[in-house]
Order: C-alpha cells, then sequence, then structure tokens
C-alpha cells in the first residue's frame, strides 16, 4: 500500500531510516534518526514523505523537497527501498506515486543526484522517465570501491 506520510507513521519511518544508517547507506535518509527530526520533516510544508508499507512495516520510502520562491516549481527527490525488498519495483512504484501528487500540486520539474556507482539506482531513475542531465567530475573518493566518484545529475519533466 502506498500512502502519504503522517504523524501515526514516525516510529515506522524512524526504525527504517536506522536500518538503512546501520547497512551504512550513502543516502540523506540516514540522517533521519530521531523522532523530532522526522515529525518536522512530515509537518513541513516543503517537504513530501511518500510510503510503501506492508504488515506495518515500512518497505520503501520516497521524498519531494519542493523549492521555495522563485524554485516553488521543482522538486529534489529521493527514494529508498528496505533490502528484502528490493528488486521488486517498488522504487519504480513508488518513485511513480509520490511524482503523480507533486505535480498535481503544480510541481513542473523534479530532479536528484545520484552516485556513478548506484547503477540500481540509475536503472531505476531512467525507467521512471528520468533524464541525465549533467554530472559532478570526481565528486568524493569513494572507498568502497577504491577510486573517486562523480555524482550524477537527473531531471523530469512532470
Amino acid at each position: 500500500m502506498f500512502k502519504k506520510a503522517g504523524l501515526e507513521d514516525i516510529k515506522k519511518i524512524l526504525e527504517f531510516c536506522l536500518e538503512l544508517k546501520e547497512q551504512n547507506a550513502k543516502m540523506s535518509f540516514t540522517s533521519m534518526d530521531t523522532p523530532e527530526h522526522i515529525e518536522e520533516q512530515i509537518k513541513s510544508e516543503l517537504k513530501h514523505i511518500y510510503l510503501s508499507i506492508e504488515d506495518e512495516v515500512v518497505t520503501a520510502m520516497f521524498r519531494a523537497i519542493r523549492g521555495k520562491g522563485n524554485k516553488s516549481h521543482s522538486c529534489y527527490v529521493a527514494c529508498a527501498v528496505k533490502r528484502e525488498y528490493r528488486n521488486k519495483y517498488l522504487a519504480t512504484d513508488l518513485t511513480s506515486y509520490g511524482l503523480a501528487d507533486m505535480k498535481s500540486m503544480g510541481v513542473l520539474i523534479a530532479r536528484t543526484k545520484i552516485y556513478s556507482w548506484n547503477k540500481a539506482s540509475i536503472k531505476t531513475i531512467e525507467k521512471c522517465g528520468f533524464e541525465l542531465s549533467g554530472r559532478i567530475v570526481m565528486h568524493q573518493f569513494e572507498t568502497s570501491v577504491g577510486e573517486y566518484i562523480d555524482d550524477l545529475i537527473y531531471h523530469k519533466i512532470l
């Protein structure tokens, strides 16, 4: 089941994010490590969190952060899937669900950045219709692959 996150989901979201942090996931959800931080995210007018829930467990999470002022036509997105639920198209389907809602709110373009070694995320985002816009060359040294990696910039016109 897909849904927009509410205050009743804080505990489930916290468990999901702490699991990502424990796995050393290299993505923004790992900083959502307190109930207060998650509550702030849910209450924010600019941050929109969408969940895939199965048996009261968050199996995937998508977040869109809308721009302010003259950037309110855009949003920055991220998505993660619980390890044991990967390869089931959850990221693709939840991203599409969240983007449809953002479009209904007047958002015209979505953007994201993905590390160049993250082939699964690249495949997912391209399946969702995102296009490569550019790259930040040698963004950082990644010890897990033993080389400098690029940050790939993707966008999708909604």
